[in-house]
């Protein structure tokens, strides 16, 4: 949707209905959600307390512009009960990178990132702006109190990596990342939350 409207993911909302969001909160064990990308940032957040959760972001430019991952923290903060995010984990791409997202300068969507986004998120050269779209994100998760040792980021760029992921900007008009999460009953080690299967 490149918007900033969260949905919870339900059994009535299973397949074959397909509500649209850009952000996924996962609270029942046994229901998994999913979303799909082309070179947007995904973003996956875990915790187990004070209940479990999972949250599933598409955080394209729009949505990384307008807020889309502090959004959603906020409200899946009100939602589970969660006074803080110091005990969630989160995972940040892979996505398309700085080297290869920009736009031309003169468009208005632009000029409204440039205002909106944090200074170090993106650099000008020749008429272009290039977007650090998956700094921006991070940035928002340490606004929102996340410590950095709790953020994973993949550092890959589906333009460059073409060939690995489906990349919008290299010409995939059909074909998307499939993103799939959620939890089973029992999902509750918190600090051994690896140790968790899926």
């Amino acid at each position: 949707m490149h918007g900033t409207r969260m949905i919870e993911a339900l059994p009535s909302r299973s397949l074959p209905a397909r509500p649209e969001g850009d952000a996924l909160l996962v609270r029942r064990p046994g229901v998994f959600g999913s979303l799909r990308f082309a070179d947007c940032i995904p973003v996956v957040g875990i915790s187990v307390r004070p209940r479990p959760w999972v949250l599933l972001v598409h955080s394209g430019f729009v949505g990384t512009s307008r807020g889309v991952t502090g959004e959603a923290l906020r409200e899946t903060m009100k939602v589970t009960g969660s006074a803080s995010l110091e005990e969630a984990h989160f995972w940040v791409g892979p996505g398309i990178g700085p080297c290869c997202y920009s736009r031309k300068l003169d468009d208005p969507m632009t000029r409204e990132g440039l205002k909106q986004l944090p200074g170090d998120s993106w650099r000008v050269e020749k008429g272009m702006a290039y977007f650090d779209l998956p700094s921006a994100i991070i940035t928002t998760l340490y606004d929102m109190n996340v410590p950095e040792g709790n953020i994973i980021r993949i550092d890959q760029c589906t333009s460059c990596s073409s060939s690995d992921y489906y990349s919008y900007r290299k010409g995939d008009r059909t074909g998307k990342s499939f993103l799939l999460a959620g939890f089973r009953e029992g999902f509750h080690k918190p600090d051994l939350w690896w140790e968790n299967k899926i």
